[in-house]
């Protein structure tokens, strides 16, 4: 039994210093050391409503405030610099460079941050190409491009192909600056995924040696570990190897998925072999793939199914209900097959956007992608059809 006259031992005076580091340092980490606010916000971003800010390379959550007056501001804690992306969800959208003890200032409907020397290196890039990307889509008759074909949409094509090239000026001589200023940190990372967008913009199915296709491989190759490690980056260039590996002259590359007649697994050289094949990469969610079903893909099947064509419907980036409701929907009389997966195929044929339509000869060649009345020419030019 203790002696309750006895004395408790003294604390030893290192512990209790030891300590209150301890609890220092665990007050200061959890002290935030980051703060945006948000200003100027597009009219639809309503008080009440949620701001997230987004970690770009994961999309976790890092943060969010609540718009009140017409403005927000986020606080938070981190111990990295990072590439941060903010959003209401619909009206806008901004990246962000995140990093220990900065304040910075979003003008949102400029898309334009002040207040960290990193910032102002983005701002330097996204206010020019936001220049240019609204120039192009200025420029282009969107009712046409929305129609997804005809001379129209080829008239659309070929102006969006003209704006390319006016961001890609852009970029050989004000965006390379910002690189060059910032090949070492997420601004330069940033820059070169934009770039990279560019250069892989059109279609590079149909040239296996594309010297932009062979640009992206030397750009990445030198670049930096944060440029290479940058999600975009990455991303485009294993989507620019895939889309190398079934370009024009190319084999095709078989795979397996679900027959949605038979809800039995399939292999695509099954339903296509010795045949002219059009394989068409949809999903019931996407208006232009809907468009391009009714209007060219099922005419051709009606006109050329007996003279040696076969349409494979594949699934991508949709869920099997929804895709049987718009199988069903829109009547279509050819096999359709789904990625179960949700993009394996997708990412196997190097499809990030839909539709995306391929053409594959009797040899089992692919021979491009195309859409539209281009679609039509290169399908009836295959099968060897006779004009009148």
């Amino acid at each position: 039994m203790q002696n309750m006259n006895t004395r408790p031992t003294a604390m030893p005076k290192t512990l209790v210093v030891l300590l209150a580091v301890l609890a220092f340092a665990v007050s200061a980490a959890a002290q935030p050391n980051f703060k945006i606010k948000g200003v100027k916000l597009p009219s639809g971003t309503k008080n009440g409503t949620t701001v997230k800010l987004l970690n770009y390379h994961t999309w976790d959550s890092v943060g969010s405030a609540t718009v009140r007056r017409g403005k927000f501001v986020i606080e938070g804690h981190t111990d990295t610099v990072f590439m941060g992306w903010l959003t209401d969800s619909r009206h806008f959208h901004s990246p962000v460079v995140v990093e220990p003890g900065m304040s910075v200032k979003l003008n949102a409907r400029a898309n334009s941050l002040s207040g960290s020397p990193l910032n102002a290196q983005l701002n330097r890039h996204t206010r020019g190409f936001d220049y240019y990307v609204d120039l192009r889509w200025s420029s282009v008759d969107i009712k046409a491009y929305v129609k997804e074909g005809g001379w129209l949409y080829r008239l659309a094509k070929k102006t969006i192909a003209r704006c390319c090239d006016s961001i890609r000026r852009y970029n050989e001589a004000i965006g390379w600056q910002v690189y060059h200023d910032n090949a070492d940190n997420v601004v330069g990372a940033w820059v070169m995924s934009h770039y990279f967008d560019i250069l892989l913009g059109g279609d590079y199915y149909s040239d296996t040696v594309s010297p932009l296709r062979h640009k992206v491989d030397s750009l990445y190759a030198v670049a930096s570990p944060v440029v290479r490690n940058f999600r975009r980056n990455r991303n485009y260039y294993e989507q620019s190897r895939r889309q190398m590996d079934v370009a024009k002259g190319n084999r095709f590359i078989d795979f397996s998925a679900i027959d949605r007649a038979t809800n039995d697994t399939v292999l695509l050289s099954q339903l296509i072999d010795g045949h002219v094949a059009v394989v068409d990469f949809w999903a019931s969610w996407c208006g232009p793939c809907r468009h391009e079903i009714t209007h060219y893909l099922k005419p051709l099947h009606e006109k050329y199914a007996d003279q040696g064509l076969v349409i494979v419907g594949v699934g991508v980036f949709d869920g099997t209900e929804q895709f049987d409701q718009a199988i069903s929907q829109l009547e279509i009389p050819y096999p359709q097959i789904i990625d179960t997966t949700y993009r394996t195929v997708a990412n196997l044929y190097g499809v990030s956007a839909i539709p995306e339509v391929f053409v594959i000869d009797r040899n089992g060649n692919m021979l491009g992608s195309f859409r539209g009345e281009e679609l039509v020419e290169v399908v009836e030019k295959t099968l060897g059809v006779k004009k009148d």
